[in-house]
């Protein structure tokens, strides 16, 4: 009997690589089955959508702020998490497999608030290889954050909502995105990359590939691109609201889009039942962010402890992004910076360090994004480690699970290790508490398992 006979006569569905085989529905329909080597020591797995599963012998992390129990078997039935129990007391149903989940920890898998898959070129924009060749580096990078631990991520401006899409339907490995679309920028603003001296923009976005920088400039010019992106698929608004490190004409400190245009996309986001999240560097662009309604700021540099306060009292979240700043501080010459903008960059790199503090003690709440661009993308879990050197570990992994899950109006499903959540679920070589830098290495994540099926088992911990 072939494999496919064999799915068939268990009423079940398969898939084999991004081939599916399934006769009683139409192509799309396809879950997150996969038979396929997932990591580079992973071995060929077969995981059978809603198949039971249990997880003996684990340490639980459950990201809910409790601190780790003892050893516990967990359940888990038609993709969700369907119990806990303290190890050695749970029933194994017949067809279950079963996982060894002796020497690890389990957490909920990682989310990022802040990546940007689709800028893989080496000025941090989408490059200017082939489409072909940028289609596959793409899609390599949204597998690999899958391999380390990522289970939802929110991209934050330049992929195209349909590679969301690709990856619901299976047609990409990758976590659960969450695409922001285009870039919305003024002219002159962070997100407009022409020189001084030059006159046109770079390529248009292609609907369905690409997600070029909108530049817009009014109320009116605002409201039509957030609409397009919502339409194509965002599930959120992405403004660059202050100056950047990287572009080549606005000041840092530069205040980007007035009140009435960020509140034309608070407008548009709020009528579509959703968020705008804004680039700020800067305590004033901050701000004018939240005073128009944005819910939640990216990086927040420089932050003063009046800001942070007003952004504690609104309820906002902030998104610092220490390890791409780590990244080109001690790799200037990453992006072609001048020596202007690499003593900048230093510069903000050490007040970040700060301003995270600064957040954390007014109350903030902290979520997690790595912002790691161009084709130095992966190890995401750095970000964790770095803030973990400023607020402890068990903050710094909260703020990579629970806190994003609310940021992302997902935490009725995921963020923590609870009865009735999604499985999304990793295990972690150790005790992440003590040793918070395993979780920025991939081959200290044994297993990772997104909405109930194994998508990554490099030790083979998992046996039908």
């Amino acid at each position: 009997m072939t494999l496919s006979e064999a799915a068939k006569a268990a009423g079940m569905r398969l898939r084999l690589g991004c081939l599916a085989v399934n006769d009683s529905k139409p192509p799309g329909t396809w879950e997150t089955f996969h038979l396929g080597k997932t990591h580079r020591k992973s071995r060929i797995m077969l995981t059978m959508t809603n198949a039971p599963m249990l997880i003996r012998d684990v340490a639980v992390l459950d990201c809910t702020g409790a601190e780790p129990s003892g050893r516990q078997d967990v359940e888990i039935s038609d993709g969700r998490i369907g119990a806990i129990r303290p190890a050695g007391t749970a029933s194994v149903h017949t067809d279950a497999t079963t996982i060894d989940g002796s020497g690890c920890t389990l957490l909920p898998g990682l989310t990022d608030a802040h990546v940007h898959f689709a800028l893989i070129g080496p000025k941090g924009d989408h490059g200017d290889e082939p489409l072909i060749h940028h289609v596959l580096r793409v899609a390599g990078y949204i597998s690999t954050a899958l391999d380390e631990g990522f289970t939802t991520v929110r991209d934050a401006g330049g992929l195209e909502p349909a590679w969301a899409k690709a990856v619901e339907t299976g047609l990409v490995r990758g976590p659960r995105i969450l695409p922001s679309g285009s870039f919305l920028s003024q002219t002159g603003g962070h997100g407009d990359v022409r020189a001084a001296h030059e006159a046109l923009h770079g390529g248009p976005t292609i609907p369905g590939l690409l997600a070029t920088t909108e530049i817009v400039d009014g109320p009116d010019e605002v409201r039509r691109a957030a609409r397009e992106q919502l339409r194509r698929g965002a599930t959120q608004i992405k403004l660059l609201a202050s100056g950047g490190i990287a572009s080549p004409t606005d000041p840092f400190d530069s205040i980007q889009f007035s009140p009435a245009e960020i509140a034309a996309a608070v407008e548009v986001a709020t009528n579509w039942h959703t968020y705008v999240m804004a680039h700020c560097h800067t305590s004033p662009a901050i701000e004018a962010a939240i005073a128009a309604g944005v819910r939640s700021i990216e990086h927040g540099s420089l932050l003063d402890p009046e800001t942070a306060q007003r952004m504690a009292g609104l309820n906002v979240f902030m998104v610092p992004t220490l390890q791409t700043l780590d990244m080109l501080a001690t790799h200037p010459d990453r992006l072609g910076l001048t020596p202007e903008k690499v003593a900048l960059l230093q510069s903000v790199r050490d007040r970040c360090f700060e301003s995270v503090k600064t957040a954390d003690a007014a109350g903030v709440a902290l979520g997690s994004g790595s912002d790691v661009i161009g084709p130095w993308q992966g190890r995401r879990g750095e970000e964790i480690v770095l803030k973990a050197g400023l607020i402890g570990a068990h903050k710094a992994i909260i703020s990579a699970t629970r806190t994003n899950a609310e940021l992302f109006g997902l935490d009725d499903r995921i963020g923590t290790v609870e009865t009735g959540k999604d499985a999304d679920l990793i295990l972690v070589s150790g005790e992440p508490l003590d040793r918070i830098e395993l979780l920025a290495d991939p081959d200290c994540l044994p297993l990772v398992m997104k909405g109930g099926d194994l998508v990554k088992d490099s030790e083979g911990r998992a046996a039908s």
